[in-house]
């Protein structure tokens, strides 16, 4: 059901043995567009400069391809139609594969999966275990996968059910509940952050089972450059074998999402 990597690192997630496949095609250029308001993944330095996990791994393409690239900044929510629109090839800004997404987009192989984990107070006293929660109040959204997810496998925890994460963690915060489940990169913002004020942490495993959780960070590019597409996997597994995906997580996420 659910597996802790020792080294904190994300499971591998492409064939360790992979090479490069012959009919991929290297483009000529790339034109990435992002947005800048995403750290630690895309945002503005103290000196104005784009960086970021998903700018850092744009350029390592680039890069190990000996390609040009540009990377431009739009807001989220004109992403899709700069591709739509011919002015970007690909956007590497998080944006998630949907239904709606599909429609006009399509998406490479994941570089990241984002697994759900538990948040407790630094105070907590033993392992985050269905046996150890049974009885202890639980905070999580309603309605969602970790609702189900929760319900399923930890069924003896008294769920508190909330409309959205801040009230959650509010709760979790001023100790009205024990612990919180949740995707593990909004938790890790949050540990983080000024807000959770340093109360919390980690608990347990990280849980990625797909059957619940299938979010990832892939690169989407128009649906009919399947050429493009096919390139940023091959792109992406030979950068994971380098260790590069690795280093990316590590420099921009200490926190750790596993």
């Amino acid at each position: 059901m659910h597996g802790r990597n020792e080294a904190l690192l994300p499971p591998r997630l492409f064939d360790a043995g992979q090479t490069r496949k012959a009919d991929v095609t290297v483009p000529n250029a790339i034109r990435f567009v992002t947005t800048d308001d995403f750290p630690p993944f895309d945002f503005s330095d103290g000196a104005g400069h784009l960086v970021g996990y998903n700018v850092e791994l744009a350029r390592a393409i680039c890069q190990q391809a000996q390609i040009p690239c540009t990377i431009q900044t739009k807001p989220f929510d004109e992403l899709v139609d700069a591709v739509r629109d011919g002015e970007a090839d690909a956007i590497i800004a998080g944006l998630q594969d949907t239904e709606k997404t599909a429609e006009f987009l399509a998406f490479s192989a994941p570089y990241l999966r984002l697994p759900a984990r538990f948040v407790v107070r630094k105070d907590f006293i033993g392992g985050v275990i269905p046996e150890t929660l049974e009885g202890f109040p639980v905070a999580v959204v309603e309605g969602g996968r970790h609702d189900a997810f929760l319900a399923a496998h930890f069924p003896k925890s008294v769920k508190r059910g909330y409309a959205s994460l801040e009230p959650a963690l509010r709760a979790l915060k001023e100790g009205e509940v024990d612990a919180v489940f949740a995707d593990s990169l909004a938790l890790a913002f949050w540990i983080s952050g000024a807000d959770a004020k340093d109360c919390c942490r980690f608990g347990g495993d990280a849980y990625s089972d797909p059957a619940y959780f299938s979010g990832a960070l892939s690169i989407a590019v128009a649906t009919d450059n399947q050429a493009l597409k096919a390139f940023f996997d091959d792109s992406l597994a030979r950068l994971e074998a380098k260790g590069l995906l690795a280093d990316l997580y590590r420099r921009f996420l200490p926190v750790g999402l596993y």
